[in-house]
């Protein structure tokens, strides 16, 4: 059961978060565009946009968060994690990075659901220079909390077959070595493998 959900959210997961990183990408390269053409109008010819600084601003929050399920998922996310680091390869480690990723799936519901009710009240609001819903800027709030959400699911699929003695095949960086079809465990009895695949 595990080896299935497993695969098939790693296929999902992998297809969505690296869609999201390359519109993430697209929208950073049109950020940059817009604030070079801004400020050579503004500082060579003295006259400024009045969309322009609204406009990157939304791109940065929306390049932000679309990064955000990625980054996540290869584990690349700003952490303090010397004790995940120092018993990394222990039941205790892999318990400890259990709890953490069901706190994070938690958060991500709890997040998609504030995020639906700010696109709600938004509607009614609109941005001054762009005159466009408030609502619909908050639309990747749900969609950047969905994907972590689905991320975190498959972490915790994945820690929970580890736990129950079965050895999943590592599909981001805290995944060992994916050479051998299986592992000693701390009395050197072989654990059985997973195989997902990798996402790279």
């Amino acid at each position: 059961m595990f080896r299935k959900l497993i695969i098939g959210l790693d296929w999902f997961n992998t297809i969505a978060t690296k869609a999201a990183g390359w519109l993430a990408t697209v929208l950073l390269m049109v950020m940059t565009t817009v604030v070079t053409i801004h400020v050579i109008c503004r500082y060579g010819f003295g006259y400024s946009f009045v969309w322009t600084e609204e406009v990157a601003r939304y791109l940065m929050v929306w390049m932000t968060f679309l990064f955000f399920p990625l980054g996540h998922k290869r584990g690349m996310n700003v952490a303090v994690d010397f004790l995940v680091v120092a018993f990394r390869n222990t039941k205790a480690g892999i318990a400890l990075r259990l709890v953490l990723e069901i706190m994070v799936v938690v958060l991500a519901v709890f997040c998609v659901k504030i995020s639906l009710g700010m696109i709600g009240r938004g509607m009614s609001t609109m941005t001054q220079a762009l005159q466009v819903p408030v609502g619909l800027i908050y639309l990747v709030l749900p969609l950047s909390f969905g994907l972590t959400f689905l991320c975190a699911v498959e972490k915790v699929l994945e820690l929970s077959a580890r736990l129950a003695g079965q050895r999943v095949v590592a599909i981001d960086e805290e995944t060992i070595s994916t050479e051998d079809h299986g592992t000693d465990d701390e009395d050197g009895a072989t654990l059985p493998a997973v195989a997902v695949g990798r996402s790279e």
